[in-house]
């Protein structure tokens, strides 16, 4: 850490923050995204940095006290995606650095394929293989559970035609699938998502549950104008009642002047 950064962060045991997104940390270009930094009782700055930048030109800051801050990062671009962490400030005292967040936008190149062998049913015990190709030859692939046991979760192939294979399913196995594709230059670019592909297995009770959710990739865009709007109605508000404070004590100055006798 560079000295001036060194000398400005006065460390100390405070507890580790925590760091996530909303709706999620993988979110399609021209979407918006919350990021939430948790820190400690008492906080009162809360910084959010990148790709392990020390350049404060390069933070976002939050003024607190809070124990909890937002960053609305709206229109998410390639230059968004990359490696988060937040710090928070109490007192004079600067807590350590959050795990990281990988926030991961799609939708840079056209979506892959997905398929299954030997077929989308099978029975508890069988073998079945997912497949991911892309036709621009990609050599990362995520096969992505969207529902079912342990959803959202990701399994990563650097095969260039990626196969997941599942040599014996369980109920748990069972669920809603789809790829992305990416290069290995570039791991926070990913591709539009493939169709999706629903896994069922023969006779479980999780079936009724399959059905793909797309998460509302709204949501942080219309949290942040809800925000936005309270804190304009509370601007407004506070307006209102000092004006109305200052009539009052206005008209009670006026009252208490003493009244001039007329002239003989």
């Amino acid at each position: 850490m560079p000295g001036s950064l060194a000398a400005l962060l006065c460390l100390d045991d405070l507890p580790k923050p925590s760091l996530w997104a909303v709706p999620g940390s993988v979110i399609p270009w021209g979407k918006s995204v919350i990021v939430r930094c948790q820190g400690a009782e008492g906080a009162h700055r809360f910084l959010l940095e990148k790709d392990g930048s020390t350049e404060l030109r390069d933070m976002l800051e939050v003024p607190g006290p809070w124990k909890e801050a937002e960053f609305f990062i709206p229109d998410i671009a390639a230059e968004t995606a990359g490696r988060y962490r937040c710090r928070y400030q109490r007192q004079s005292h600067w807590s350590e650095l959050s795990d990281p967040l990988e926030l991961v936008v799609t939708g840079l190149y056209p979506k892959p394929s997905i398929s299954v062998k030997p077929a989308s049913t099978v029975v508890v015990g069988q073998g079945v293989t997912l497949h991911c190709e892309s036709q621009l030859g990609s050599d990362r692939y995520v096969l992505y559970k969207t529902t079912g046991a342990n959803a959202p979760h990701a399994l990563l192939s650097s095969d260039y035609h990626a196969n997941f294979p599942f040599p014996a399913v369980t109920d748990s196995n069972g669920g809603t699938y789809l790829c992305y594709s990416f290069d290995s230059d570039f791991p926070f670019l990913w591709s539009t998502p493939s169709d999706t592909l629903v896994l069922k297995i023969a006779g479980s009770s999780q079936d009724s549950h399959l059905e793909h959710v797309t998460p509302n990739y709204d949501y942080a865009t219309q949290h942040h104008n809800f925000l936005s709007l309270r804190l304009v109605l509370v601007g407004v508000t506070l307006a209102i009642l000092g004006a109305l404070v200052n009539e009052v004590w206005r008209n009670r100055g006026s009252a208490q002047l003493p009244n001039k006798k007329p002239l003989a």
